[in-house]
């Protein structure tokens, strides 16, 4: 049943991968893309990562999803049109990374011991008498993230949101920019017709 619906729901997210991929609307690969981000919490829900399938919801659909959202609806162009469309050398280029980051997963996946084979696999939910290596470490998966975020990798973090932050701010500057052009150029188109009647 477990891999019947993860089947399901890698087929599902592929199809999403994709429309993110081809979509021509801007709109509509953002939408794409944030169905793809709720496929991989699923996936992390069915490996038991519950933590990092919430993270997942969060931070990806929650901030990155809406922050891409935010800049496709400032911008001008969000229907593709020829400016937009990919040359000959990067499709091959993107084929090839395509094809080298498939290799890397298939060797990856089938060198990793399966699930199937594992000797020992604790009951959840875990508690503080567990004695496995796996169930310590779930034990520990929150407290360890939470201190690393908050203590070595707070400063990178905080740069991030920073960053995004001022990009936000600067697509609304040219996006308001775009739009005084945009009135100063009817203002004078408007002028001529004004004096000939």
């Amino acid at each position: 049943m477990i891999q019947a619906l993860f089947i399901a729901l890698s087929g599902f997210g592929l199809l999403m991968a994709l429309g993110t991929v081809f979509a021509r609307n801007l709109v509509h690969a953002g939408l794409y893309l944030v169905a793809f981000f709720f496929v991989v919490a699923c996936q992390f829900v069915l490996l038991e990562a519950e933590f990092m399938a919430a993270i997942q919801v969060l931070i990806y659909i929650g901030a990155v999803a809406v922050l891409l959202m935010f800049g496709i609806m400032l911008t001008r162009n969000i229907q593709g049109d020829d400016t937009t469309i990919v040359t000959k050398q990067w499709r091959l280029l993107g084929l090839g990374a395509f094809g080298s980051v498939l290799v890397v997963l298939i060797l990856g996946i089938n060198s990793h011991e399966p699930w199937t084979q594992l000797a020992v696999r604790p009951e959840f939910p875990v508690d503080a008498t567990t004695k496995t290596e796996r169930g310590r470490a779930i034990l520990s998966m929150t407290p360890t993230v939470g201190r690393e975020m908050m203590t070595r990798y707070v400063v990178p973090f905080e740069l991030a949101g920073l960053l995004l932050t001022a990009a936000l701010v600067g697509a609304v500057v040219l996006a308001q920019y775009d739009n005084a052009d945009e009135a100063e150029a009817l203002a004078e188109s408007a002028k001529p017709s004004a004096t000939q009647s």
